[in-house]
């Protein structure tokens, strides 16, 4: 009897596992559906025919394959004068991001002074305060900064001016994750350099920075991407000066006399494809680095 109790209670344990893997193999394939079935219907649309979209029985799956939004979206986002703009910018800006980043955080987690948990608490305020709160302060500052002959919008210098002075889109939290890092570092390399006569300023470049390669590669590929992608202060500092993320909005299809509102979606979901297309590779070569690095700052927890 107790020997099959014991089989009973196997096999109950066993059904119990097999509906567990199920349920949780149908919960997460439901969550990638939803993740993904945008994405693959923004690329396959991408791909109609202007006149599938007036054919009732045409869905997700193009009756006739075309180019035609591609075209669109390729000549509405200018790539001849926008590309250039858009590479120079997200690099300085994600360089200035990561020089400020890196100071800031190191001085957080290695030295305690007057005012240090005061800094801090900014740090995570830049985090959770959104930057339409004080854009229009930010945009005033640097409106006539020296009189009214001399202003700074339609330049590159409000972008950078920020991210250099720890004030850039996100820079909160490549701050935290730079002095959540230094926070884990072993004391013991500053000790040795400083018995050595390095100063803070060479420790901080000769020894901490090149164990710092994880987070680093992280910073700058977040740095970059949101810097590619970002549409609220390019828009709010640029009039004249052209980037690609700024275009996507200024691009429609016209039938006749007016404009196609379908076709125009499309063309405008075929443009952010292909801005974020170089994303996509810059993310799978730091796939790695970037894994490292979110566990060693804990963020994972």
């Amino acid at each position: 009897m107790k020997q099959s109790g014991n089989l009973i209670n196997k096999k109950v344990i066993n059904i119990g596992h097999s509906a567990w893997k199920i349920a949780r193999f149908l919960l997460l394939f439901g969550l990638c559906f939803l993740i993904i079935k945008p994405f693959v219907l923004k690329i396959t649309m991408a791909f109609f025919n202007p006149d599938d979209l007036l054919d009732a029985s045409v869905n997700i799956v193009p009756r006739n394959l075309s180019l035609y939004y591609w075209r669109v979206a390729w000549d509405g986002l200018q790539i001849s004068e926008t590309l250039l703009n858009s590479v120079l910018l997200g690099v300085l800006v994600s360089l200035a991001q990561l020089l400020s980043s890196a100071f800031v955080g190191y001085g957080l987690a290695r030295f305690r002074f007057k005012g240090h948990s005061l800094l801090f608490g900014s740090v995570i305020v830049i985090m959770l305060i959104p930057p339409q709160t004080y854009n229009l302060a930010q945009y005033l500052s640097f409106r006539y900064p020296f009189g009214q002959n001399f202003s700074l919008i339609d330049t590159l210098a409000p972008m950078f001016l920020m991210a250099l002075f720890g004030m850039g889109f996100k820079q909160g939290l490549y701050i935290y994750l730079f002095n959540t890092f230094f926070k884990g570092l072993p004391s013991n390399l500053e000790d040795a350099a400083l018995i050595d006569g390095a100063g803070s300023f060479r420790t901080f470049w000769s020894i901490i920075l090149p164990n710092s390669r994880a987070v680093i590669l992280t910073v700058l590929t977040f740095s970059f991407s949101w810097q590619w992608t970002d549409i609220i202060y390019t828009k709010q500092y640029f009039i004249n000066m052209k980037v690609l993320p700024a275009m996507v909005s200024s691009i429609y299809v016209r039938v006749g006399l007016s404009a196609d509102t379908i076709g125009s979606a499309i063309a405008q979901n075929a443009a952010c494809i292909l801005i974020i297309l170089p994303l996509l590779f810059l993310f799978l070569f730091s796939q790695k680095y970037l894994t490292q690095s979110i566990a060693q700052t804990g963020m994972a927890n």
